[in-house]
């Protein structure tokens, strides 16, 4: 446009001056029927390019009033393509800065130009979403139900990838779940849909869909039987009937039975349900293997029950090697004995020198047996705070 304006510019210019300095003015005669027009070059000249001017200007309404962007707007689109253009750039620079708020703002203005309005959309719902303000993730919605199939569909993978990064593993199942109806078939919806299930613990789904998850890469051995195994647990857990639970550790494969965090749970439910024996006699085991003590002082460390032969053989192994692990399972076995004194003063070197949320709610605990509950609160909201740092 800025282009067109100068040449036209310079071209009255001549047309003015060239005459003059030429001292010929020059006449334009037509004849029409009975119609004559008679006048300079000059000025016939500029009448012509007046009324090019007044047809692209009446195409470019008539454009504009249909909505359409290319064809009767294509001589103005350009301008308006670039200036687009300049402010979906600005809004990825807000964006990647942190600057969410403008990022929005500037991909809806370029939205309805620019060369790429999917990538300005996504900006603008990711924007609205970063910002934490409600009315702007509206906005979002709104750009969403406004979107064409295609669009849809990406701004709906965005939306469930964003409540993945949110731990809004709920919502993202949902629109997972939704999108599969039509792209079962797409790497990433099925991405999405098994992050879900596994961070919901929902194993059923997962194995229904075992072989899918395969195939895309998402499941593998390590990981499959790391999701069955879970599962077990949960379900030793329940269990309340101690001929159930023999049969049950009887009945399991060994590849399944044999696993460390499998043992432990069968050891912490033996215990509750008064078998404590048999319960030692699992978890020593384990205890005394040095490539998965480790893992097991981390599991007793998690018990919501105590035993005293189980703490005599953690004393007992205190000579050979101290950890943060085994002093977590030490503490949380003194705790479960109500010996809360004891229990406290290695919960606070733990919170101290290793602070994890298990050891702010272990800590909460003793605190609350020993009649400080404004002060467990303190350490439970410590607690959310690591596991939901936002």
């Amino acid at each position: 446009m800025i282009k067109f304006v100068t040449i036209l510019a310079l071209i009255v210019a001549l047309l003015f001056f060239a005459p003059m300095l030429s001292g010929n003015q020059g006449l334009l005669h037509i004849e029409i029927a009975s119609y004559v027009i008679e006048t300079s070059v000059a000025a016939g000249v500029i009448i012509l390019l007046v009324f090019m001017l007044l047809f692209y200007l009446a195409l470019g309404l008539l454009g504009w009033l249909l909505g359409v962007k290319g064809g009767l707007m294509s001589w103005f689109n350009d301008s308006r393509t670039r200036k687009a253009d300049r402010r979906l750039a600005k809004a990825v620079r807000a964006y990647l800065t942190g600057d969410y708020c403008q990022a929005q703002d500037s991909a809806e203005k370029s939205l309805k130009w620019s060369t790429v309005p999917e990538i300005s959309r996504l900006l603008a719902i990711a924007g609205g979403y970063r910002s934490g303000d409600p009315d702007r993730a509206a906005r979002g919605h709104d750009l969403v139900n406004s979107a064409d199939a295609e669009d849809a569909f990406a701004v709906c993978l965005f939306k469930a990838q964003e409540c993945l990064s949110r731990k809004e593993w709920l919502s993202a199942l949902r629109i997972a779940e939704a999108l599969r109806n039509n792209h079962k078939d797409h790497h990433l919806v099925n991405k999405v849909y098994f992050e879900a299930l596994a961070a919901l613990n929902k194993y059923a789904e997962i194995e229904d869909n075992r072989e899918c998850f395969v195939r895309e890469g998402l499941l593998n051995d390590g990981n499959f039987y790391r999701f069955i195994t879970s599962r077990i647990v949960k379900e030793i857990g329940c269990l309340k009937d101690v001929s159930v639970l023999r049969q049950m550790q009887k009945d399991l494969p060994r590849d399944i039975s044999g696993r460390p965090e499998v043992i432990l749970a069968f050891g912490e439910r033996l215990f509750a349900l008064g078998e404590s024996d048999r319960a030692y006699k699992l978890v020593s085991r384990l205890l005394k293997d040095p490539e998965v003590r480790e893992q097991a002082f981390a599991g007793i460390a998690a018990w919501n029950i105590g035993d005293r032969s189980i703490l005599d053989l953690l004393n007992s192994l205190d000579s050979e090697e101290t950890s943060f692990a085994m002093l977590a399972a030490r503490a949380n076995m003194h705790l479960f004995l109500d010996e809360t004194r004891e229990a406290r003063e290695m919960f606070e070197v733990l919170v101290r020198e290793r602070p994890r949320p298990l050891y702010y709610i272990k800590l909460g605990q003793c605190l609350l047996k020993s009649g400080h509950p404004e002060q467990a609160a303190l350490f439970y909201q410590e607690a959310v705070k690591l596991n939901y740092p936002g």
